[in-house]
């Protein structure tokens, strides 16, 4: 502890923007991390891993811990891999605490094709490559500079989605706040600057959006058991709102020669991992260029998926839907790859569709988001 807060102090003289964001964490030994973890409320950390420390180092660990709050890494994991997220989340900021002429320690995390990329962009490379979770002795640590855990309810328990937002809306209000207090004394390192910048105008991944539109389809009820933990302290039981799993989804692909062979790869893999963490009923993948050239319905143990380009005619979005229709399938949602050029059905069916799009073109109705890579 003693070595935490020369640490903590060393930063307040020659890095105040990082000291004003350590400062706001409560410290707490903790055997089990190995190394240090921050959830946004409490540093964590190994009483070992922090005497073995150079001085140095350590006052770069401390920086990389609140830099990924900051980024609100705490906040933004979702369904991914525990291991492999701490790894894309470590390869996101280590060039910005090193470029702030902070230490690491030996083995931290840096590879400059992923210069100037978020941790979810990173993250979707590596699991491309086939990138393992597991850091250091099976850890969620790869680089050993410490980890950032998954952001936490008042009680400690599992956040809902409103406590995941606050807990992101918290830490950008300190950010900002750390950041303008810097640079007025300035000290605002221009690799920092630059990223709170970035951090003002947030862009989220094309995959990202894509499995968070996936994920919100996820049907989920009201159960007694368990209760909703946030008023069990008031004295009050009320139902929590329970999961209950993925059913149908739907997946098209523009067939008519618009879609390039990387661009269905990186979809592929994408919809790939959606399946694996949300594990719908079934799949329904409909090959389509001016009419439905082949329609799939792929169970679980059929993946992973690969997905072909079949067709090569002109592009018309209508046949889909009304395959779908015609086949009475209401799908929990439905995600069409395409340029979008073509025409559209001129009625929204009642499930909610989500168009991929390669080209600057936007759906006249549903949500669109732009592949890019």
């Amino acid at each position: 502890m003693e070595r935490i807060t020369k640490a903590r102090a060393a930063l307040v003289l020659s890095q105040p923007f990082f000291a004003s964001l350590a400062l706001r964490l409560g410290v707490v030994e903790d055997l089990d991390c190995r190394t240090m973890a921050t959830d946004g409320r409490s540093l964590f950390y190994d009483p070992a891993f922090v005497e073995a420390l150079p001085f140095d180092q350590l006052v770069g660990v401390l920086a990389h811990e609140t830099l990924h709050l900051a980024c609100a890494h705490h906040a933004r994991r979702g369904e991914r891999d525990p291991g492999l997220w701490n790894r894309a989340a470590d390869l996101a900021i280590n060039p910005v605490v090193l470029s702030a002429g902070l230490a690491l320690p030996e083995g931290a995390l840096v590879e400059p094709r992923f210069a100037d990329m978020s941790a979810e962009a990173i993250y979707a490379a590596l699991a491309r490559e086939g990138g393992a979770g597991s850091g250091r002795d099976g850890l969620a640590d790869p680089g050993g500079c410490g980890a950032v855990l998954d952001a936490t309810d008042e009680d400690g328990g599992t956040a809902s989605p409103a406590d995941l937002s606050a807990a992101e809306q918290e830490w950008k209000v300190a950010t900002f706040q750390a950041a303008q207090a810097a640079k007025a004394q300035g000290r605002l390192p221009a690799a920092l600057a630059r990223l709170v910048e970035e951090l003002k105008k947030p862009k989220l991944d094309w995959r990202d959006l894509l499995r968070r539109f996936v994920q919100a389809a996820s049907r989920s009820d009201y159960r007694w058991t368990p209760p909703n933990r946030r008023f069990v302290a008031s004295g009050l039981y009320l139902p929590s709102l329970v999961p209950d799993g993925l059913g149908e989804i739907a997946v098209v692909v523009d067939t008519s020669g618009s879609i390039s062979e990387d661009e269905l790869a990186a979809f592929a893999a994408e919809i790939n991992g959606i399946v694996e963490d949300s594990a719908p009923e079934r799949v329904h993948v409909i090959y389509c260029d001016a009419e439905v050239q082949r329609a799939d319905e792929i169970e679980i143990d059929a993946f992973p998926l690969r997905l072909e380009a079949i067709g090569g005619g002109g592009t018309d979005f209508r046949p889909p839907f009304a395959w779908l229709e015609r086949h009475g399938i209401a799908p929990s949602c439905l995600v069409y790859l395409s340029d979008l050029y073509g025409p559209f059905p001129e009625t929204e069916p009642a499930y909610p569709v989500l168009w991929v799009s390669t080209s600057p073109q936007t759906a006249p109705w549903g949500e669109t988001i732009r592949l890019s890579d």
